[in-house]
């Protein structure tokens, strides 16, 4: 779930602050905990991470067990390196300085392309999400009353809390005017609920394992978290169980490229670029946006969480520069399709990165 920056990490807004959805408090059985620096080894500025990702459907995987000490071996399972983001100062963005701590800090592929991504603030012992900016396509600018806290440090194992929060969200238009405003409020849960050994890409890290109840969107998520700031993000249904075997909508992977070996870090496709649908959620349709750096063969389509093909968006040749193109939330027969989960699919030869987008109705 290119790919580039905004195929991680969109992180959504909501996929990404739960990602860091860690409120804690220490525990005297904490064997494994996880210090301040295991988040700002990925969140300081100057500092940047890879992005690896699974398909657009990814193959069933074992999230192992809750308690510990466990073994969470995922090197068998199959990532692809999808995008890079560097680390800025928001007071070093103007823009965005007008509207958030100067002290906060935002990641992006460069300064002036950030795309739906969060805002991050550290305090003495608290990391902080202020909200979520974008300056391209258009300018959106997310805030959360109050600052939502993202991890108390150090974070430890056996903590369980539930909470909620308020988004005021507006998208601006290119003359500064305001063109929409929603505000929305959202119900999550978090227990760190088990700790061990993670086993990825041929290493292995002390970790916590974090469970996320999404009611909002009736979703949860796993996230293993280590001292080393990597990050595994698995976002599954509801409905599924919380240990064992289980099918995955979403399988992410952040890195810091200071503890990726240097024969490792290999550079990225420089020919194409997706970037996340606007607006997401949406309804009823949404704009998909991608570059091409020359003529090129091309595939966009729209998949269901089971990979299914629900429309092609895009098949053919396309010059280089800038494409936009709707979907209306229907399939190849103009029917409408549900509320829910989908994901974008961009071929450029033999190339490919997809990215997800929520339909709301």
């Amino acid at each position: 779930m290119d790919r580039t920056v905004q195929a991680s990490l969109k992180l959504s807004l909501c996929s990404y602050v739960i990602l860091l959805s860690v409120v804690l408090t220490s525990f005297a059985v904490a064997q494994i905990t996880i210090p301040q620096s295991g988040f700002s080894n990925l969140l300081t500025v100057g500092a940047s991470f890879y992005h690896y990702s699974a398909d657009a459907a990814p193959r069933p995987l074992n999230i192992g067990r809750r308690g510990g000490p466990n073994i969470y071996d995922f090197n068998g399972y199959s990532y692809e390196r999808t995008g890079f983001s560097h680390v800025y100062s928001v007071g070093a963005i103007p823009t965005l300085a007008a509207r958030y701590s100067s002290k906060a800090i935002i990641f992006g592929t460069t300064a002036d392309s950030i795309n739906n991504n969060p805002v991050f603030l550290f305090s003495t012992d608290t990391l902080f999400v202020l909200g979520q900016a974008s300056l391209v396509p258009q300018r959106r600018f997310l805030h959360i009353r109050p600052f939502e806290p993202m991890a108390i440090f150090p974070v430890t194992y056996q903590f369980s809390r539930t909470y909620s929060h308020t988004h005021y969200d507006t998208t601006y238009n290119a003359s500064g005017s305001v063109v929409a405003t929603n505000v929305y409020t959202g119900s999550d849960s978090v227990t760190v609920d088990g700790y061990g050994t993670l086993k990825i890409l041929g290493r292995q890290f002390e970790c916590l394992r974090v469970r996320m109840n999404h009611y909002t969107f009736s979703d949860k998520e796993f996230m293993f978290l280590t001292r080393e700031g990597l990050i595994l993000d698995i976002q599954m249904a509801s409905s599924q169980a919380d240990t064992g075997l289980i099918q995955p909508t979403d399988v992410r992977l952040l890195v810091p490229s200071s503890i990726v070996a240097v024969n490792e870090q290999v550079h990225l496709p420089s020919d194409y670029m997706l970037e996340q649908n606007y607006p997401n959620p949406f309804n009823p349709s949404t704009a998909i946006r991608f570059q091409l750096s020359a003529l090129s063969a091309v595939h966009l389509g729209v998949f269901d969480v089971l990979g299914r093909k629900i429309k092609t968006l895009i098949q053919g040749s396309r010059p280089a520069g800038v494409h936009v193109v709707q979907w209306d939330g229907t399939n190849e027969s103009g029917e409408s399709m549900p509320s829910g989960l989908y994901f974008y699919q961009l071929n450029v030869g033999p190339s490919e990165v997809t990215m997800k987008m929520i339909l709301m109705k």
